[in-house]
C-alpha cells in the first residue's frame, strides 16, 4: 500500500497485480467509506482510493474555490500520475458526479462505470437553496447540527439502530473540515446537467441504489440506468444513501458479477 498526494489530494494505491478499479467517496465523507470494498477487491485488482479536494486529508489546499471541473481534473491528474490508461471506477453520491463528469469528457480512459446512489441532472430550484442554507449552518458553527441532521438521510430507517454503522458515519464526518464540506457542496452545486449527454456514454455501466435512498431516489437512478446504453441495474433492499456500507456483501458481489461480465 502506498499513500501520496497529488496536487493536494491524498492518494492510496493498494498496489495490486489486477486491472486497476479506483473508487470514489460520497460527501461528506472520505475514502474510508470504502474499506469494506477494498478488503474485497485488493486481491484480484489494483485498488485505488483517494480523498476528495477538501474533504479527509485532501484539506490542504491552495484555495477552497473550486468547482465541479475541479473535481474531475483531479480524477485526470491521478490517472496520468499512476499512468494508467484505463480503468475500471466507482463512485457514489457525489463520486458518481464526478464520475460521469470524468467520463463525459473523457470516455476512452475508463474500462467500466459503477454509479451508486448517484444520478445525472443538476440540482433543482429547492436543492440550490437546500444547499445554501446547509453551507450558511456549518459556517456558523452549525457542523455538528448539520451532521447529525444528515445522519439519517445516508442510511436507511432500518438502520439507524445499527449503532456500529451510525457510530463510523458520524465519526467520519466529524474529521471533515468545515471549510472544505462548504466548499463541496458548493462544487456539488456547479455540476452540469448530464441526463441528455448519458445517452452518448457506450462505456458498460452498472448503476446500484438503495431502495431506501432518500436523497438519490430509486426514480433517479433508473433514469440514469435507462439514459446509458450499455447499462445494468441492481437494487439493494434494506438499504439507503450509503448502500456499500449498509449492505457491503451484496453490493460487492453485484460490483464483482458485473466487472465479471464486463470482461475484466
Amino acid at each position: 500500500m502506498n499513500t501520496f498526494k497529488v496536487n493536494g489530494i491524498s492518494v492510496t494505491d493498494y498496489e495490486g497485480t489486477g486491472e486497476p478499479l479506483i473508487f470514489i467517496h460520497a460527501y461528506p465523507l472520505c475514502n474510508r467509506m470504502w474499506d469494506e470494498q477494498v478488503n474485497f477487491f485488493k486481491d484480484k485488482y489494483r485498488v485505488i482510493t483517494y480523498d476528495i479536494r477538501g474533504l479527509g486529508y485532501s484539506n490542504e489546499i491552495d484555495s477552497y474555490l473550486f468547482t465541479m471541473e475541479d473535481l474531475a481534473d483531479d480524477l485526470e491528474d491521478i490517472l496520468d500520475h499512476l499512468k494508467l490508461d484505463k480503468v475500471h471506477a466507482c463512485g457514489l453520491s457525489v463520486g458518481g458526479y464526478i464520475l460521469l463528469r470524468a467520463a463525459d469528457r473523457m470516455p476512452e480512459r475508463f474500462l467500466s462505470l459503477i454509479l451508486a446512489d448517484t444520478k445525472a441532472d443538476s440540482d433543482d430550484y429547492d436543492g440550490l437553496l437546500g444547499r445554501s442554507a446547509a453551507i450558511k449552518k456549518i459556517r456558523s458553527g452549525g457542523k455538528e447540527e448539520f451532521i447529525n441532521a444528515m445522519l439519517p438521510k445516508l442510511i436507511s430507517e432500518k438502520n439507524i439502530e445499527n449503532t456500529e454503522l451510525t457510530g463510523k458515519l458520524k465519526e467520519m464526518m466529524g474529521w471533515m473540515d468545515a471549510d472544505g464540506m462548504c466548499a463541496v457542496m458548493i462544487a456539488i452545486a456547479t455540476r452540469t446537467n448530464l441526463s441528455y449527454k448519458i445517452k452518448e456514454f457506450e462505456i458498460p455501466s452498472l448503476v446500484i441504489v438503495g431502495k431506501d435512498d432518500v436523497l438519490t431516489p430509486v426514480i433517479k437512478s433508473f433514469y440514469l440506468k435507462e439514459g446509458m446504453k450499455n447499462s445494468t441495474y441492481h437494487l439493494i433492499f434494506d438499504a439507503g444513501h450509503i448502500s456499500n456500507m449498509e449492505k457491503p456483501e451484496e453490493f460487492n458481489l453485484a460490483v464483482n458479477n458485473f466487472l465479471d461480465s464486463s470482461g475484466s
